[in-house]
């Protein structure tokens, strides 16, 4: 995974509460994020404050996960030093043994979530992956 230069042709989403994938009290339910077919975008953190999970050993999220599709989970890593993230080619790795990334093909749907992985341990043989936050991506 590596750095981000924030790219000027790409449009920006903003991690915000409106966007946040979480149950809520009443009937309010969470926008989703639209945006025309393209091979990346940017994603701003910049005024998020990500809610550590009670009981957590970490104090921030330390990856970014786009889920496009069953056997397409790709990841970014997050760095609390950075306000905006460039999703695309070059930055997103493959998970899990899903193909390699190329773009967010029109009509797909996809999950963006953001939080730490932490790696297995004997006691727990696979990866932990605690969302911190989850929005919705649809690629018209």
């Amino acid at each position: 995974m590596t750095n981000f230069v924030p790219g000027p042709d790409l449009p920006v989403l903003t991690v915000d509460e409106i966007h946040w994938q979480k149950i809520n009290a009443g009937d309010e339910e969470a926008l989703e994020y639209s945006l025309e077919a393209r091979d990346g975008f940017q994603l701003s953190t910049r005024d998020f404050n990500f809610p550590i999970p009670e009981g957590a050993d970490f104090q921030e999220p330390n990856i970014i996960q786009i889920v496009i599709g069953k056997d397409a989970l790709y990841a970014a890593a997050y760095d609390k030093g950075n306000a905006v993230y460039v999703l695309d080619k070059a930055n997103l790795v493959p998970m899990y043994g899903s193909k390699p990334f190329e773009g967010f093909p029109p009509g797909s749907k996809c999950i963006i979530a953001i939080g730490h992985l932490a790696p297995p341990t004997s006691e727990l043989p696979q990866p932990k992956f605690s969302v911190m936050w989850a929005g919705v991506l649809n690629i018209l």
